[in-house]
Formats: C-alpha cells, structure tokens, sequence
C-alpha cells in the first residue's frame, strides 16, 4: 500500500540555483532559491521569487545529484522565497545529499526560530533538525544594516549545531559585515548578483545606474548554472 509521508516530498519549486557561492554562509556553498514567498518584505532584492505559481518545478533527486556533483563545496544554503513553505521537499533533499556528502546546511527564513519550534508544522520542525545555521526573522528595510549574512538588524545567526559555531564567533569577532556580493551571467544570457548587499535599497539604485548606461536588467528567472 502506498502511504503518503508528510515528512517527504519528491519535488520543489526553486526560482534560482546556483554554485559556488561565497557570500551566503560559511565557505563555498550550492545555494538554492525556492519559488514562493507570504512575507512580501518591503525592499526585499527578490521579489520575483514571492509568486509560489512562478519559477521550475524539479525533481528532488534530480537537484541533489546537482549538488553532489558540485567541486569543492562545504555546503548547502537555502533561501527564497521561503523555504519553510517546502519544508518537506527540502528535508527529503537535504537526506538524499547527505547520503553521499557530509554538506552543512545554511536556511534564512521570514519565521523566527522560537515561532517555528512552538507552531511550526512537523515537515518544519524536521527540516530545523537538519539546518546547522538558521538565519531568522523577516527582513525589515528600516533595520537595514552591514551585516554578515543578513539585511536588518532584527535577523538573527542562530548556530542549531556546534558545526559553524566556531567559525561563526571569528567572522563576528573580525567584525559583524556584510560578506559581500557577486555578479554574473547566467546560461540565458541574463545578469544577476548574489548576496546581501550592505547598502539600503542597493538593488533599485543599481538598475537605475545601469539604466543610464542603456542596459536594462531583466527579470531574473531559475536557471541551471553549472
């Protein structure tokens, strides 16, 4: 008999992936967008990835072996979206990974930590289980600040296993700053950066400056980026 499990999900809706990336968490990391966002953030650098009917549709097997077959690599981090709205799937994926890698996982989340540990749903409460560095709390445009990892000053580095906890304590003691950004262009042709910028309202100010110079910057959309 077959006995749907709501702890697993076989597929997930991503906007982006991407690798390696370096300014999302500790080391060189696969990093994965997922399709659908409730928070809607004022400021937010990816509203395209807020419509959960947008984005690719893939297979979890299929975006595992992607990530396994990814070169010096330390781990994976999930972003959005929100990636607690696919909280199953992303647990499944994360168990198919590390079945064959011992990769760290990053996770930002709109939710804060005390929230999703006392309401959450169980896929929710198992995908923490798995999760070595929560980046909590939604993003709120007047806290924005210069800072490691995160957007606003309400957004917390929250260590769930003693994995980054030390390398965590000497980012901050060199000093609590955003870890930069990066740009690129994707198989499509299609310019985009990765990061957290430092600056309040980067992304608008950037499409303007480029406008001026007649590029248009398009509307991202997922890609495949090997």
């Amino acid at each position: 008999m077959n006995i749907h499990n709501p702890l697993k999900q076989d597929f997930l809706r991503i906007f982006r992936r991407q690798s390696p990336v370096s300014v999302l968490g500790p080391h060189k990391r696969a990093a994965i967008w997922v399709q659908g966002c409730e928070e809607g953030c004022p400021g937010c650098v990816v509203p395209e990835s807020w419509d959960r009917a947008d984005g690719e549709t893939i297979a979890v097997t299929e975006l595992a072996d992607w990530i396994i077959s990814q070169k010096d690599i330390e781990g994976i981090t999930l972003s959005g979206g929100e990636p607690m709205l696919q909280a199953a799937g992303l647990g499944s994926l994360i168990d198919t990974v590390r079945r064959s890698k011992d990769l760290g996982v990053v996770c930002y989340t709109g939710k804060r930590w005390e929230w999703l540990g006392r309401t959450g749903t169980p896929a929710q409460k198992s995908l923490l289980e798995r999760v070595d560095l929560l980046i909590d709390g939604p993003y709120i445009e007047s806290e924005h600040g210069d800072l490691l990892w995160r957007g606003s000053s309400n957004q917390r580095l929250l260590p769930l296993t003693e994995r980054y906890r030390h390398i965590l304590t000497q980012h901050l003691a060199a000093g609590d700053r955003s870890a930069g950004i990066e740009f690129g262009v994707d198989l499509t042709g299609a310019f985009y950066f990765t990061g957290v910028p430092a600056l309040k309202g980067f992304r608008a100010e950037f499409e303007a400056r480029m406008q001026r110079q007649g590029i248009t910057i398009k509307k991202a959309r997922a890609t495949n980026d090997k």
